[in-house]
């Protein structure tokens, strides 16, 4: 390509045209994915004109040798249920998104993957690499859910969009930063660029009393945004309540946010996450849906 193609829109205008890539993750064992996270995947991809990616795990169990599985009740039977229910839950989820997507006009693939059980996770961490975003759940009573989120949150290197159970996917008009001048914070703001640019309204939140922050930090981003084109402000609150994520994730309500934008801090040896005091909290109880980057 020539240079003259730079003034010319060459790979800027290409890069404009590109569809974003959405990926959905189902878990089918021991719990299923939510018809919740299928309906919010598929409104949140039409919204962004995104081709989504649903991915249903299903299970394989190693088969116990016969002279343990005497021992063990009727283990080969348990095993044949559970892998056989895997399946059907697939199927059942396959079946769900491609009406849902089919009615809505989005774009949409579908495949199922095997894996292990202990392997579950990091499968769907694995395979949403491919991807621009993941799309999540996290659901309190269901600790798969969380233990899929951290997964492809800390493993696949891409951001995640986090859907709270009862919320419902619509267009992201107010888009609130969490802002602690952070290297994850930063990453999640440039992750966050197609909401950011497309948002009505963007507000960069920091919150004094939690960390010492240096006070004119957000007041710069929102510059620097509005300088881009973003209607974009700085605004400044008290940390007041027991948990970091829940003041960060109340004060962007009381803003009137769509979504949340926030760095994920922790790190993962041996498969036992260590996760800083906001990222636990949001990952425990999301309020509303938060993009998440590391």
């Amino acid at each position: 390509m020539e240079i003259d193609d730079y003034n010319r829109g060459g790979p800027r205008e290409m890069e404009q045209d590109m569809t974003a890539q959405y990926f959905l993750p189902l878990s089918t064992y021991p719990d299923s994915s939510s018809g919740l996270i299928i309906s919010n995947a598929v409104a949140f991809s039409g919204h962004y004109g995104a081709h989504l990616h649903a991915c249903a795990l299903t299970v394989e169990i190693p088969h116990i040798p016969n002279a343990w599985s005497s021992l063990l009740l009727d283990t080969p039977k348990m095993i044949e249920h559970a892998e056989t229910l895997s399946r059907d839950r697939a199927a059942t989820l396959v079946a769900a998104a491609t009406n849902l997507a089919a009615s809505a006009q989005v774009e949409l693939s579908c495949r199922t993957v095997k894996t292990t059980l202990p392997l579950l996770h990091d499968t769907a961490a694995t395979e949403a690499r491919f991807f621009d975003l993941a799309i999540l759940e996290c659901i309190a009573d269901v600790p798969d859910t969380r233990i899929v989120a951290e997964a492809v949150i800390f493993g696949s290197g891409r951001p995640a969009v986090i859907f709270p159970n009862k919320t419902f996917a619509g267009p992201i008009d107010h888009l609130v930063i969490a802002w602690d001048g952070s290297r994850a914070a930063a990453r999640a703001v440039n992750d966050a660029k197609p909401f950011i640019h497309k948002a009505k309204r963007v507000s960069v939140l920091s919150l004094t009393g939690e960390k010492q922050l240096q006070e004119t930090s957000g007041a710069h981003l929102a510059e620097i945004l509005v300088s881009s084109g973003v209607n974009a402000s700085a605004t400044v609150a008290r940390f007041t309540s027991s948990s970091i994520s829940l003041s960060i994730q109340r004060t962007a309500l009381e803003l009137g946010a769509d979504m949340l934008v926030m760095g994920g801090f922790g790190h993962s040896r041996l498969r036992d996450f260590v996760l800083g005091g906001a990222t636990d909290g949001v990952l425990e109880k999301p309020l509303l849906p938060i993009l998440m980057s590391h």
